[in-house]
């Protein structure tokens, strides 16, 4: 507790005397705070907290960023990883193992021009070194719909979204890895490349999950239709589970008939990207809807939902709760569907939600 306060007070004080003038701190209408922690990414993807406090920060041009615990982002990358970063792509999903504190392990998820590619890395205290690849198969990438989440859930397995890189019909095909949500399992994702488990199937572009308290109830934010001259919108929060057909492409939005039916649908495209549950809620970041937006599950049935930083700070990437107990954001403003400001793409702090 000591700890989290400490870094919870460096952090504000580091926002407080930032040179980023009245835009390093806001008070949203409802009583909400938001202090920018650090500026000048590109495209940053997502962000880890590790036990001592620091965080490792992935740019999806192929760059790992270090936050130390007093809220200074390191100029020098820890790593840099060969990505393809073309269209949708680049280095994306990052995630710490559970014994992290012990192994120093790291999983990544990226672009290559061939495939998607999982792999294992260790953290070295002030680098990082690769160790293996994870995946026996082909995850196909394409300039969009890549997908790239990857967690740990409450079970010890890996979890990975993978999206249909822009092929709609891999998402129904069982041969295929693209469109599904993958697991592998301890043994297998600390040996090397093996064959991971398909949990689900049926999906467009899934971009961010975390398990609800209480039930370990796998919920996931997934792109629905957008672009040419089809239906436009139809974005989706679903309740994850294994053996689950959610029907893209067949259907979209809420006839569903034989496939799994969202617990929510936006019918105008807000685009969800990441997501983790905060104090019992929902929360998830948009891209087209620039905005945060936080649910409230009762069951099947979503009882709230409320936007948050509304038009704010652009297009938000991510969301994940910090060791100091607030929330952190990632923006996607340079990310070439944006209008940056000077000081972007940025860390955002947030506290006071009630």
């Amino acid at each position: 507790m000591r700890r989290a306060a400490l870094i919870s007070c460096l952090l504000l004080a580091l926002a407080g005397c930032g040179g980023g003038g009245d835009d390093d701190r806001r008070a949203a209408p409802d009583g909400t705070r938001v202090d920018v922690v650090a500026e000048g990414l590109e495209v940053p993807w997502e962000i880890a907290f590790m036990p001592d406090g620091r965080a490792l920060v992935t740019e999806r041009p192929g760059r790992i960023r270090l936050l130390d615990d007093d809220g200074t982002l390191q100029e020098e990358p820890v790593a840099e990883v060969d990505v393809s970063n073309q269209g949708e792509g680049g280095l994306l999903g990052l995630a710490l193992d559970p014994e992290f504190s012990r192994n120093g392990l790291v999983y990544l998820y990226f672009t290559t021009p061939e495939a998607m590619k999982l792999e294992r890395w260790q953290f070295t205290g002030d680098g990082m070194r690769r160790e293996t690849d994870l995946i026996d198969g082909t995850i196909q990438a394409g300039t969009v719909h890549d997908s790239g989440r990857i967690a740990f859930g409450p079970d010890g397995d890996l979890y990975v979204a993978t999206g249909e890189a822009g092929q709609p019909e891999l998402a129904q095909d069982p041969d295929s890895l693209n469109g599904k949500y993958l697991r592998l399992t301890p043994d297998q994702y600390h040996r090397g490349p093996s064959a991971p488990e398909i949990v689900s199937l049926g999906h467009r572009n899934p971009q961010g999950f975390d398990w609800e308290p209480g039930t370990d109830r796998l919920i996931s934010t997934e792109h629905g239709p957008s672009g040419g001259d089809g239906p436009q919108g139809f974005d989706e929060i679903n309740a994850i589970e294994q053996g689950n057909n959610y029907g893209w492409p067949e259907v979209y939005g809420t006839d569903h008939d034989r496939f799994t039916a969202p617990l929510k649908v936006y019918e105008d495209a807000i685009a969800p990207s990441g997501a983790t549950f905060y104090e019992g809620d929902f929360y998830f970041a948009t891209l087209r809807g620039e905005a945060l937006h936080r649910l409230r599950l009762d069951g099947d049935r979503v009882v709230r939902d409320e936007t948050l930083l509304d038009g704010e700070y652009g297009r938000l990437r991510t969301v994940v709760e910090g060791p100091d107990g607030a929330l952190y954001v990632l923006t996607s403003n340079r990310d070439g569907r944006g209008e940056p400001a000077d000081s972007d793409d940025r860390i955002l702090r947030i506290t006071g939600l009630g």
